[in-house]
């Protein structure tokens, strides 16, 4: 994907994803005219036979016994052509949305956190929506206003030359104005969603900080900011909506106004004021019904295109945005082979400097460490000491400015970044500060860590994790609804769910984010319990402020500004003054 690619190109690239549904649809509104031919054959054989010839009436037999058949032929198209429509828009929605999620993984949870999460959820929402009217629409109909207007006029042409030229002179009018709308639309469409981005950040803001706004009494002052937000969104919404409104009108008269000239031309030609454009022989009743039946239809693409085109203007307006985050660099590294762990993993960082973008002080400076292989090891130090950046650098999310993380598990020691990244994160589990439950049943998030996993593992992750009794105790069991609408879950309980994840993941390095951080002393004990009975076979790194979880390490490492201070066994740390003074120190940050 070149980074030069403009918005209508990525939309043209993308179409070809739903190309066999746009194919059907193109080919269901092409079917469509052809039928439109037959009826207005069949109507205007009737009308000549039965009013200028004076035929007897099973004459017109034929063509009115094809006429109903035409018409439900002609509705069935029309049904197929927009169900083909959407489908196409559909898939080709569904495969945005899926890149987009691509992307966001790809470029890992550090990238994505510098967006906005209200201006990423509108991106991959209602942006990703916003290509469903030009996809399931207007592309297919841009090729129908080439195509059946061409069917129309090679079928009036051989009845009237005067007529098909009236038909290729007034048709180009209808584009022409809708050209000229497009030059507003999409501009008016940019704001829209600019301002419906900005009204979604401040919103989940609000919500975030609901109780922040309560308990200072700034509620009220708070709505009406929201209610001003939402007040400029809808004239900006209400602007596109008018000028797509007008723009319909606008066509409407063109399209009135050419038929009409077609209509007097014909009638002028009955009247005999006009002798031109004719073949010699005259207009007959069949042919002047023929072509005024045809008339509104060659129309009617172009007209249809008209109201259609702020469908491409939203779709061309949202492309822009889209484009800024799927031409995001991933940082790829060179020579990246699978792999697959054999025993108990070490690591080692050898003079590691990594720096978060736009920040000039590096979050980690020349760090070395050496992790044994099924150790557990608990990282200490104040906040902003690297230990978040540490846990980064280890799961592969954040680039090193300089140095090398080695892994070995005995077989064959390899630098991390040659090891496929996907391969190396199957190797980890990572528990966090706050445990990501999501809506669905209780073995839909167990079943992230291990999708393949049967009810019987599930049931032993949870038992290991010091969920046993609770589980027991579900309604449902496994099915138990969690999350959003479903059953409340506790910290504990939570934190909890997330070590079952761990072990049923079965990975060789497990991640720990303040394990019990915000917990009851009776939760952060069952936490304590599944700690131990995790850290068998397993290389642990935990961060934690807190000291009680020192128990269970074999080494304590003690991070400041990025660097290693201490690096020792509990006991030797203790005797040497140095958990004390760290002690000391957080309670000092707490205060």
């Amino acid at each position: 994907m070149a980074a030069s690619e403009t918005p209508r190109q990525w939309l043209t690239r993308t179409a070809r994803r739903g190309a066999h549904w746009s194919r059907l649809s193109i080919l269901a509104g092409t079917g469509s005219t052809l039928v439109l031919l037959v009826q207005a054959w069949c109507i205007a054989t009737v009308a000549q036979r039965m009013t200028i010839d004076g035929a007897v009436f099973t004459s017109v037999l034929v063509p009115l016994v094809i006429l109903p058949f035409a018409f439900v032929a002609r509705g069935a198209l029309t049904r197929a052509r927009t169900i083909a429509g959407a489908r196409a828009g559909i898939e080709i929605r569904q495969s945005v949305r899926r890149e987009l999620l691509e992307r966001l993984a790809a470029l890992g949870p550090i990238r994505v956190r510098r967006q906005h999460s209200a201006t990423l959820g509108n991106r991959i929402w209602d942006q990703v929506d916003a290509l469903q009217g030009y996809y399931a629409d207007y592309r297919p109909q841009m090729m129908l206003c080439a195509i059946t207007p061409a069917i129309i006029v090679l079928a009036v042409f051989p009845l009237s030359w005067a007529a098909g030229l009236i038909l290729l002179v007034t048709g180009p009018l209808i584009p022409l104005n809708m050209a000229m709308v497009g030059l507003g639309a999409k501009k008016r469409q940019e704001d829209q969603f600019r301002e419906m981005t900005r009204m979604s950040r401040h919103f989940l803001d609000t919500l975030r900080g609901l109780s922040t706004l309560r308990l200072f009494n700034r509620g009220k002052a708070h709505a009406e900011r929201v209610h001003a937000s939402s007040e400029n969104f809808r004239r900006r919404t209400m602007r596109v909506l008018r000028l797509a409104f007008l723009s319909s009108t606008v066509l409407e008269f063109f399209a009135s106004v050419s038929i009409a000239l077609l209509a007097l031309y014909i009638g002028f030609v009955y009247l005999g004021q006009f002798d031109f454009g004719v073949y010699g022989g005259g207009l007959s009743l069949f042919a002047g019904l023929f072509m005024l039946v045809l008339a509104p239809e060659y129309y009617q693409p172009l007209r249809d295109l008209g109201t259609l085109y702020h469908s491409k203007a939203e779709a061309e307006a949202a492309a822009e945005d889209l484009l800024g985050l799927l031409h995001q660099p991933v940082a790829e590294r060179e020579g990246q082979v699978p792999w697959r762990a054999s025993g108990a993993v070490g690591l080692r960082l050898s003079g590691v400097t990594a720096r978060y973008a736009g920040r000039h002080e590096p979050a980690l400076k020349g760090l070395e460490l050496d992790i044994r292989g099924g150790e557990t090891l608990a990282v200490i130090g104040p906040s902003g000491a690297g230990k978040s950046s540490l846990l980064n650098v280890l799961m592969g999310f954040m680039v090193l400015k300089a140095g090398e993380v080695t892994v070995d598990d005995g077989a064959d020691p390899r630098a991390l970044g040659a090891i496929d990244a996907g391969d190396w994160q199957r190797e980890l589990a990572w528990v966090g500060q706050s445990a990501v439950i999501l809506s669905g049943s209780l073995g839909d998030n167990l079943r992230l860590a291990a999708p393949d996993a049967d009810d019987n593992a599930l049931h032993d992750a949870l038992q290991q994790a010091a969920l046993g009794d609770w589980l027991s105790r579900l309604p449902a069991g496994l099915d138990t609804p969690l999350g959003e609408g479903g059953r409340a879950v506790s910290g504990g309980e939570a934190r909890r769910i997330a070590l079952a994840r761990a072990f049923l993941r079965d990975a060789r390095v497990v991640l720990l984010d303040e394990p019990t951080a915000s917990l009851d002393s009776e939760s952060e004990a069952l936490v304590l319990q599944a700690l131990q009975r995790l850290r068998h076979g397993r290389t642990l790194v935990v961060l934690t402020h807190r000291l009680e979880l020192l128990a269970l390490a074999d080494r304590v490492l003690l991070l400041e500004g990025g660097e290693r201070r201490a690096l020792d066994s509990p006991a030797a740390l203790r005797e040497a003054g140095i958990l004390r003074a760290a002690a000391r120190d957080v309670i000092e940050e707490a205060r």
